[in-house]
């Protein structure tokens, strides 16, 4: 496993098939993801987002630079952070090439109120996802079905049948 430390970015990267790559923290303007492509060995690349709390424009620029750059080899995104799914969905070049089995979205109760980010699964959902729609999922709080708090073209687009 190699740790590295990225502006104010903690990632995590273990060598496997496919390499694991784990970002936590900010992808902002101190973010540089040139030397994690240089440690990346060859293959398959799965990244898990879910420890994101914060991307601004120049951190969705270099972004977009890591994913062009490990196109080729086969990206899988996993656990992608609400704050980078709505990033995502307004740059349409974002999704390409890459394969997203799971990300958080805000959800609301319309019985009790919570408010969640919860983990949905784009596989088992690929359906609904295609057509614009989430999966009901149970309130944490009062077990009633909860409903995206957002308007789904912020969290969906890239899922849409063409």
């Amino acid at each position: 496993m190699i740790a590295l430390r990225i502006g104010r970015l903690d990632i995590q990267l273990v060598a496997g098939t496919p390499n694991r790559i784990t970002l936590v923290g900010r992808i902002d303007d101190s973010t540089n993801f040139a030397e994690l492509q240089r440690q990346i060995p060859p293959g398959e690349v799965a990244i898990d987002t879910g420890g994101v709390t914060f991307i601004n424009s120049i951190g969705m620029r270099e972004w977009m630079r890591l994913l062009r750059g490990l196109r080729d080899r086969g990206v899988t995104l996993e656990r992608v952070a609400d704050v980078l799914m709505t990033q995502m969905n307004m740059i349409k070049e974002s999704a390409t090439g890459t394969r997203i089995v799971s990300f958080h979205a805000q959800y609301a109760c319309p019985k009790c109120g919570a408010e969640t980010a919860p983990l949905v699964d784009a596989v088992a959902h690929a359906q609904l996802l295609r057509q614009m729609q989430v999966p009901r999922l149970p309130c944490p709080e009062c077990g009633s079905a909860m409903e995206l708090g957002d308007f789904p073209e912020r969290y969906l687009t890239i899922f849409r049948s063409p």
